[in-house]
């Protein structure tokens, strides 16, 4: 047990290393990121994009028990948009929003009727604004609170719930590793001596590490007095190989539906 306990330890020094000149700033941090990214997809650079059916056929089964149909459907965090173009299978209009303008540049580069735009997801009054163009939306985020800090997490909860207005729903999916993020390194094939090309291209851009996201933290961020919990469970999100013929990674998460209190309730 000792050893095991240790062995994680081991990989600070491995981690400093790549990290050296990395932003501080998150924002940079995700543009230098995208910026570096060359390939998408199941073959690609980008870590979370296994595509795998299991997530989507839960986030469609959820949205269906849930959800209005026909409100657009806004997803914060959108990355390089894969997963808002798998939303236009359930709402007309999409919008993907990322604070990279090198993702942005890059979803907007595929094909698919969605809309792309540049904006800081915790930025004050974003909700409001879009709720001001849109009306009521569907939300949908996916592996994004689990690498806010708690300021930036309240914040993307009073964008979404400015965005959700009376009638809409939020579906959210996080990483819910029981160990510290070292512990989910060493489950991710990190060791003292080497870090697998897709984590090593995190950290030495600088990305913050994730943070488990389960039952606490979904009543931290959306608090039981403003928000009520449809639905919440354990699930898993899928992972690229982390070297090339090897399995997708099974990553132990958390998902829940959310909407704010309805008046009266």
């Amino acid at each position: 047990m000792t050893v095991v306990v240790w062995r994680k330890y081991l990989l600070i020094p491995r981690l400093t290393l790549a990290s050296l000149g990395a932003p501080r700033s998150q924002t940079r941090a995700w543009e230098r990121y995208w910026a570096g990214v060359t390939r998408t997809g199941p073959d690609g650079d980008v870590l979370w994009e296994a595509d795998q059916p299991a997530e989507n056929d839960l986030l469609a089964s959820a949205l269906r028990r849930h959800a209005r149909p026909g409100l657009p459907m806004v997803d914060l965090g959108c990355g390089s948009g894969r997963q808002a173009y798998a939303l236009t299978g359930f709402a007309s209009r999409v919008i993907g929003i990322d604070g990279s303008a090198a993702a942005i540049a890059r979803a907007s580069g595929t094909a698919g009727g969605v809309t792309f735009r540049v904006a800081d997801i915790a930025a004050a009054g974003l909700g409001e604004r879009l709720h001001e163009e849109l009306g009521d939306a569907n939300v949908h985020i996916r592996g994004v609170l689990h690498v806010l800090d708690d300021a930036s997490r309240q914040a993307v909860a009073a964008n979404v719930a400015a965005l959700l207005g009376e009638t809409g729903t939020l579906y959210l999916s996080e990483t819910n590793h029981t160990g510290d993020p070292l512990d989910y390194l060493l489950d991710q094939g990190a060791r003292p001596t080497r870090l697998p090309p897709l984590v090593h291209r995190l950290i030495s851009a600088g990305v913050r590490a994730p943070r488990r996201f389960g039952p606490e933290e979904v009543a931290g961020a959306f608090p039981g007095d403003a928000w009520e919990v449809l639905e919440q469970g354990a699930a898993e999100v899928y992972g690229v190989p982390l070297a090339p013929g090897g399995p997708v990674q099974r990553i132990p998460a958390w998902y829940a539906v959310v909407r704010t209190r309805r008046r009266g309730q």
